[in-house]
């Protein structure tokens, strides 16, 4: 942290759990209570929480954070937020975000890479389940297509399951102090689709949340990563006269960002590393860069 002066980190995972959850299987390593327990006991030695609020002033006022601190967020709008994450939280006096797919919430549909977790998971057909990852949001139906061929059903999944918080739980949520965003509408991968597609899912999931429930604030995290999205994107999303969004972010890790309102998070779910690990290896590898001029995001 002393030779890269980068006192203010970005962790951020999807779910944390005790139990098996099949969408999530296989696509992240989901950590357990006792993991993720570790993780923050970890950040809270090092650094000190800070809220959305505070990072929402810091910009706004055009003033540093002070010290050492980090900001948790969780992507997705997962029901384990609800259930079990949020309830530890409150306990440990840590603020957080959640950032929500517009088209998720109250279970009204499911992320295509979740449905081929499950197929993945609950199918007999291992050949042709496991080809399901490599289907591009381009080609997302062809998931439903080969579920509907052998009489699955994912509704049925979405019902029994309710993997994605209720508008009701949200609202529980913020009156308790956390912090919401948008995630997009449904979760593409930002470089392979449009400039104007990319403007839009950023847009109408961000206007959809904030008046859905109230937010005088707009966030937004990328899905998947924000590789490969252009200058000109964020010059739209920024603009002074109509800015879209207050603070976007990326998932790029420990980076330097040339854009003052677009932060970079760290993934803290990779190979079931604890916090110690990953952030020694963030540093090490900022460190690094730092010599070529590597550490900094070009677009």
């Amino acid at each position: 942290m002393k030779l890269t002066n980068q006192k203010v980190i970005f962790p951020f995972y999807h779910a944390i759990s005790d139990e098996k959850i099949i969408h999530l299987m296989h696509l992240y390593k989901v950590k357990t209570m006792a993991q993720f327990e570790n993780d923050l006991d970890f950040l809270l030695k090092h650094y000190h929480p800070i809220s959305h609020d505070d990072l929402l002033d810091s910009l706004r006022q055009d003033r540093p954070l002070k010290g050492k601190c980090f900001l948790l967020s969780f992507d997705d709008g997962l029901r384990e937020f609800y259930d079990v994450i949020a309830p530890f939280l409150l306990k440990k006096g840590i603020p957080a975000i959640c950032f929500l797919n517009s088209a998720f919430i109250d279970n009204k549909a499911l992320f295509y890479r979740y449905k081929a977790s499950i197929r993945i998971e609950e199918g007999g057909h291992a050949a042709i389940d496991k080809h399901l990852l490599e289907i591009s949001y381009s080609r997302k139906d062809q998931i439903d297509k080969f579920a509907e061929s052998i009489g699955y059903d994912f509704s049925g999944y979405l019902k029994d399951n309710q993997p994605y918080l209720s508008s009701n739980q949200v609202e529980n949520l913020i009156s308790r102090g956390f912090g919401f965003g948008a995630h997009s509408i449904d979760h593409p991968e930002y470089r392979f689709i449009s400039e104007e597609e990319q403007f839009t899912q950023t847009t109408e999931s961000i206007l959809y949340i904030c008046d859905k429930f109230g937010l005088n604030y707009r966030l937004f995290s990328f899905p998947f990563t924000d590789y490969g999205v252009s200058a000109k994107f964020f010059q739209k999303v920024f603009d002074p006269g109509n800015p879209i969004a207050d603070i976007t972010f990326g998932g790029a890790g420990l980076k330097k960002e040339s854009l003052p309102r677009h932060l970079q998070r760290i993934p803290f779910e990779e190979f079931s590393l604890s916090a110690k690990q990953i952030l020694t290896s963030e540093y090490s590898y900022y460190a690094l860069k730092a010599i070529t001029g590597r550490n900094r995001t070009k677009r």
